[in-house]
């Protein structure tokens, strides 16, 4: 897509450009399959999803498939295509999502699904899999959504319930067939059924009664119940240490491993922790390992464990200790993003600041004891104060809280307590250390596969309510508080808890222009309100509670954990019972385990209990300093300044360069770039100077960084400096423009360069000033009335963008502007 001349009118044209390092590129005439993995979210948010990544490994190890990745495009990009009529297509290969033999969606949460739906519309894909013919593609789903997929099951061929490493091969492999057969759509369905832990929609029938209750599912197929696929081992398969590194600021822009999954602590309103299980933690050898080699193919600066409780992993003492000996050196940091505050300890605090305090996050999720011994979450106000004052006691400043309204059996006095157990916290610090505390408030889902699926969720004007009530005590200069708001969460509980009769509302709000609901900047409540009465649906019926008795849209998918076990969970919580931790306490009868192929999966530390002590660090050699002169072209032209900077920073540490790096609290390599180039604009004529840790010769130095800087960015010389040296001055710079309308007259030209005087007005946020336009150009050569070359003068300061420049000799409008092609020749 980096082709496409629309991406000079967008914002962030970085997120559609392709060409990350460790993308995958093959012939398609070589392959036999070709996949597009779709995550239906902006390029910041699916770039971040681990999962996504994973399955792109697993299907480009094949030689006969070709995986291919493409996200939702932003309000800008999607206004391009449709107005030039031109499809969505895949970043590897530009290739039209119509045109793929499988589409496979990430379902990570409900307000994706009108993203969805876009993505098929604009790719030309039929939404309906009942509409879609034999050369449309397999429109299959996986992910945490696809544990109740009703309102979104009409749209999909299949989806996939549970851990996705072996079904999606299996999955590529029965349409491979399918192909070779020119079989028909419902030859696909039958095909796909045979696969364990696949649910065809087409195959299951659901009857409701006079009072819009579900009274049975009618399966159609061969299985009456789906239940969910297990990776039993995550050791069994390898993980590519050449993870996707994008250019764009992403998410969760490092370098991330899941060293877990499953948790089995029993939090009875959490999904991920009934989904997920049993426990299956990876080997901490290959961990280590792993790290080591994908910090060298990557350039990050930041390793993320993941898990859904990190303390809980057994060998995590062994690995942080081995792990920061290796990266502290190269001053790489490392997080543990999820974290519960009783297995947060002070050896594992100083060993995570020896390069940096990254973000500490504790979640107590109830305000009150009491309420958290109702939920399960077995943490006491003693422990949550307690993990905070060792953290602020460990020289952390900043403190993250996440909380949820609206739980069962919340009272005001538990919502009071939220404010009250905050102050705590903020109480805990150090005399003479100022704590600061980023909390996060959400309202209660009461999710499928949980203890908690037959409550009742507040409505929205209740949410409104609770929510209001919690930030009003929540005033404090050193706390943020941030939420989701009332009504996203009303829109994800309905459609959370909702059966297939919501996929006709799912598509009138998407034909009204519902977008990006998860971003409440762009979420549009009425057009939701419209959709739903234009349908006859009433939303708030699926916000109501259900009898245990009642048959649950969700019910023929078995997510592993009984309903005898969540009802009885459900009890437990009414009357005040914790559950124990089936790892601490032995099998709590879930149902998950069959103690032979499917069980907890835990892990030693290996060897030695004790690392090897640490190696000493020196006082750091002073830098030696080299100017390199670069060139940013063609790809490279659609990064910003910082994202460039990002890459460079990148590529050093991938160049296994002698790297000589800043103090303070966040180390990063010495460089010093000289000027910003705007977005779109080519140069030949860039430079930077950046500081290393020993000599090298120039030639290598220049050779090295081209091996791995992206494409487009070109080193093209190096000097050793005596000294570091301060940035040269730019007075003069040639540019070389080209239009692809004839907007250059050369009258117009010779009457500017005739004035003495030029008058513009030089807009900034703050302030307005005037300038002398004609002072600033030195130079305006006319080729013809697409081409033209100009040489600018600079100063101080009151300089203007070379746009703006032609805009005011040319009178050319802003939309005229953004389609010119410049490009800087050389700078003095």
């Amino acid at each position: 897509m980096t082709d496409f001349s629309y991406l000079s009118r967008i914002q962030r044209p970085s997120r559609y450009g392709g060409r990350e390092i460790n993308a995958v590129y093959k012939d398609p005439r070589a392959v036999s399959l070709r996949v597009a993995l779709l995550f239906p979210d902006l390029y910041e948010v699916g770039m971040s999803h681990l999962g996504l990544g994973l399955l792109y490994d697993i299907l480009n190890r094949r030689e006969d498939i070709w995986a291919e990745r493409a996200y939702a495009p932003a309000p800008d990009l999607e206004a391009e295509l449709r107005g030039s009529r031109l499809p969505l297509t895949s970043l590897e290969s530009g290739t039209p999502l119509s045109q793929f033999d499988l589409v496979g969606f990430s379902l990570q949460y409900e307000l994706s699904y009108t993203n969805l739906l876009n993505m098929l519309d604009l790719g030309g894909i039929p939404l309906l899999a009942a509409d879609r013919g034999p050369g449309d593609p397999v429109v299959i789903g996986g992910g945490p959504a696809a544990c109740n997929p009703e309102p979104e099951a009409s749209f999909f061929d299949a989806l996939v319930l549970g851990d996705g490493e072996e079904v999606i091969l299996e999955l590529a492999a029965a349409v491979k067939a399918w192909k070779a057969a020119k079989g028909t759509r419902k030859e696909l369905w039958q095909a796909l059924e045979e696969i364990d832990g696949v649910y065809v929609p087409a195959l299951f029938e659901p009857v409701f009664d006079e009072t819009g209750r579900l009274r049975e599912v009618i399966p159609r197929g061969r299985r009456g119940v789906v239940r969910k696929r297990v990776f039993s081992d995550l050791n069994r398969i390898e993980i590519s240490p050449r993870p996707l590194v994008p250019y764009c600021q992403i998410v969760h822009d490092r370098l991330q491993l899941e060293i877990a999954r499953g948790c089995s602590r029993g939090c009875r309103y959490c999904q991920a922790g009934m989904l997920y299980r049993p426990v299956r933690e990876r080997d901490p050898a290959k961990v280590e390992a792993w790290v080591e080699e994908a910090l060298d193919n990557t350039g990050y600066e930041e390793v993320s464990l993941l898990s859904l409780s990190a303390g809980d992993y057994r060998p995590l003492p062994w690995l942080l200790a081995r792990l920061m000996d290796r990266l502290a050196p190269r001053k790489v940091a490392l997080s543990l993003p999820s974290l519960r505050a009783d297995t947060l300890t002070p050896e594992m605090m100083d060993q995570i600041k020896r390069v940096r305090r990254t973000g500490l996050t504790l979640a107590p999720e109830a305000g009150s004891d009491r309420l958290r011994r109702l939920i399960n979450k077995n943490l006491t106000e003693e422990e949550i104060i307690n993990a905070a004052a060792r953290a602020f006691g460990a020289g952390w400043q900043l403190l993250k809280l996440y909380f949820m309204i609206g739980l069962p059996g919340e009272t005001p006095e538990d919502l009071e307590a939220i404010a009250a157990l905050t102050r705590q916290v903020l109480k805990s610090a150090p005399q003479g250390r100022r704590g600061r505390i980023n909390l996060s408030l959400s309202t209660f889902i009461p999710k499928a596969h949980t203890p908690f699926q037959w409550e009742p969720m507040a409505g929205l004007e209740e949410s409104r309510t609770r929510l209001h009530a919690v930030k009003d005590r929540l005033r404090h200069p050193q706390v943020q508080a941030k939420w989701n708001s009332a009504a996203q969460s009303w829109l994800e509980g309905v459609f959370s808890r909702g059966d297939r009769r919501l996929a006709p509302a799912l598509v009138a709000a998407y034909r009204r222009g519902c977008r990006l609901d998860a971003w409440s900047e762009h979420l549009r409540l009425e057009p939701w309100r419209e959709a739903f009465q234009e349908t006859g649906v009433n939303p708030d019926f699926y916000l109501r509670e259900r009898g245990q008795d009642e048959k649950l849209p969700w019910d023929h998918l078995d997510s592993g954990v009984s309903r005898e076990f969540l009802a009885a969970e459900r009890d437990r919580a009414y009357q005040g019972l914790q559950t124990p931790d089936c790892r601490r306490a032995g099998c709590q009868d879930c149902g998950i385990c069959d103690q032979e192929s499917i069980a907890l999966d835990l892990q030693d530390a290996p060897g030695e209990a004790q690392p090897p002590p640490r190696p000493a660090e020196g006082t750091p050699p002073q830098p030696m300093w080299y100017r390199l002169s670069f060139s940013k072209m063609d790809a490279a032209r659609w990064l910003s300044h910082l994202e460039m900077v990002a890459a460079f920073y990148r590529g050093l540490r991938r160049s296994r360069l002698p790297l000589s790096f800043s103090d303070g609290f966040h180390p990063l390599p010495r460089v010093s770039f000289h000027g910003a180039l705007p977005v779109g604009v080519e140069s030949l004529a860039e430079t930077l100077d950046v500081g290393l840790a020993g000599p090298v010769e120039t030639g290598k130095l220049v050779e090295g960084l081209n091996l791995v800087l992206p494409p487009g960015l070109r080193i093209l010389e190096a000097r050793r400096l005596p000294k570091r040296l301060s940035p040269p001055r730019l007075k003069i710079a040639v540019y070389q423009v080209a239009s692809p309308e004839p907007l250059f007259a050369s009258q117009t030209a010779a009457d500017f360069l005739n004035l003495e005087e030029f008058p513009v007005t030089r807009k900034r946020p703050k302030e307005e000033r005037t300038v002398n336009l004609r002072a600033l150009v030195a130079g305006l050569e006319m080729a013809d009335p697409h081409n033209l070359r100009l040489t600018m003068r600079f100063q101080e300061r009151d300089n203007l963008k070379v746009t703006d420049t032609l805009a005011a000799i040319f009178q050319l409008s802003e939309e005229q502007t953004k389609d010119l092609q410049i490009l800087k020749l050389k700078s003095m």
